[in-house]
């Protein structure tokens, strides 16, 4: 394990690597609606592939009213990609996660978080706080560095249903679920992250079609693996803050299916700016009312714990 001097090092020229930092927002705290406390969980920075420092996002997410709040760090991959963390990365977030723990102690509860790629080792997982699982890959071909990405672009899904799937989008959904489903099997995964996250362009080109059986078979195979494993389910306004879905991750009649199997729901943003990171949420905790979600659950430092979405 690298000494505190040398972590400090490390610290200070992978910031450095990212160019001038943007300014901090100013700390001027919005009123929430209904006066209830927020968590964001899912946020990324600098140290993968975030705009801001993640002291930057903490004062954001202080401005926003919140409670606590989680930076998280995509895991490393064992292939070359462009927005996974670095390896070398991963101790100089954690430290500076500390210092950051310590420097807003009273003020707002800071957690240090990873999203975990299921294609990513675990050994990743144990130092962190919390850790959301997802998956982004559909592993077709023989090479891991040309595996496609769900949530890429429109023109990358419209390419690998034709080149991959034979214009099959069941058989793409299929793959991708088989992935998502790994999620249960890896303990220290607690929430599982955008749950459909291939449907993100769909608001724009339809390139899945929800109401197919052989989709919905595939969903909820996965979703029921999940639920069983006791896994928490994102709510996320990711896509909605990139301008490409009006409704957040999963889909409604999904967020359904999760309330008729008492699944356990938390909101989050999945925020890559600091402008961003309470996108959205007081839209999402209605959708979650009118699916019959009376409760969202909020990591306190040592677990779960639930918290009534009206008092």
């Amino acid at each position: 394990m690298a000494g505190a001097d040398e972590l400090v090092q490390k610290l200070d020229v992978v910031l450095n690597s990212f160019g001038s930092r943007q300014g901090a927002p100013p700390l001027k705290k919005r009123e929430k609606e209904g006066g209830k406390e927020m968590q964001n969980l899912h946020a990324h920075s600098v140290f993968c592939d975030g705009k801001n420092t993640p002291e930057e996002m903490i004062r954001a997410c202080l401005a926003a009213g919140m409670d606590s709040a989680g930076i998280s760090i995509h895991s490393p991959l064992p292939f070359a990609n462009g927005w996974a963390a670095k390896a070398e990365n991963v101790a100089p977030f954690l430290a500076e996660m500390r210092r950051l723990k310590a420097a807003y102690a009273g003020r707002i509860a800071v957690y240090a978080g990873m999203e975990w790629d299921v294609l990513s080792d675990e050994k990743w997982l144990e130092p962190f706080d919390y850790v959301l699982g997802s998956a982004h890959f559909l592993p077709v071909g023989g090479d891991p560095t040309a595996y496609p990405t769900v949530d890429d672009s429109p023109e990358t899904t419209r390419r690998f249903l034709a080149e991959a799937f034979d214009g099959d989008s069941d058989a793409a959904a299929e793959c991708y679920f088989a992935q998502l489903r790994r999620v249960a099997d890896a303990p220290r995964a607690q929430v599982v992250g955008h749950f459909d996250l291939l449907t993100k362009f769909d608001e724009k080109e339809r390139f899945f079609d929800e109401t197919s059986p052989r989709y919905r078979a595939a969903a909820l195979n996965a979703m029921d693996a999940l639920v069983s494993a006791g896994k928490v389910f994102e709510v996320n306004t990711g896509a909605i803050s990139r301008g490409w879905r009006t409704t957040p991750y999963p889909s409604r009649w999904i967020l359904e299916q999760l309330r008729r199997r008492n699944a356990r729901v938390t909101i989050s943003s999945d925020s890559h700016h600091a402008a961003t990171v309470d996108c959205a949420f007081d839209d999402a905790q209605r959708l979650l009312e009118a699916c019959g979600f009376e409760e969202i659950w909020a990591f306190d430092g040592r677990a779960f714990v639930k918290r009534r979405i009206k008092e």
